[in-house]
């Protein structure tokens, strides 16, 4: 029949190679690591879940954008927690990109049967080394 009532909702794609991360689950290193550490997450999930290379390359132009304003933001304010508010401001930012990107295909690997793998051990390096690498490029940047 040609129908589009009987055709197939999931359409062909490759199989996952890799289990992915749930996207909702970056939002905790992007909270505590900022832009940097979600854009990161986001590009390597982004490739667990086959995105294509410009949406990967858009999570990774938010992570950038994002960083951007932060550093602009700390050339202009005195106190450290302006510069911590917009971190979590700007990480919470790129998460949502990152969310509206990778929502629909992990959606459609769990309906494959994919189970979601962990992302303690990968979120809490990601949020320390990139919190620690952000605070550093902004001191010696801006201070």
């Amino acid at each position: 029949m040609s129908d589009e009532l009987f055709s197939p909702t999931i359409r062909d794609q490759a199989p996952v190679t890799r289990r992915p991360w749930r996207p909702e689950s970056i939002v905790y290193p992007a909270f505590f690591g900022g832009p940097l550490a979600a854009a990161t997450l986001g590009v390597l999930n982004g490739r667990r879940l086959g995105l294509a290379a410009q949406q990967l390359a858009l999570i990774a132009a938010a992570g950038v954008v994002g960083f951007g304003v932060r550093v602009g933001v700390s050339a202009f304010v005195e106190d450290s927690s302006g510069v911590r508010l917009a971190g979590t401001v700007c990480g919470i930012l790129v998460w949502l990109v990152v969310l509206a990107f990778q929502r629909r295909p992990f959606r459609v690997a769990t309906l494959r049967g994919v189970e979601p793998k962990s992302l303690v051990a990968p979120g809490f390096l990601a949020a320390i080394g990139f919190a620690l690498l952000e605070a550093f490029l902004i001191l010696v940047l801006v201070r």
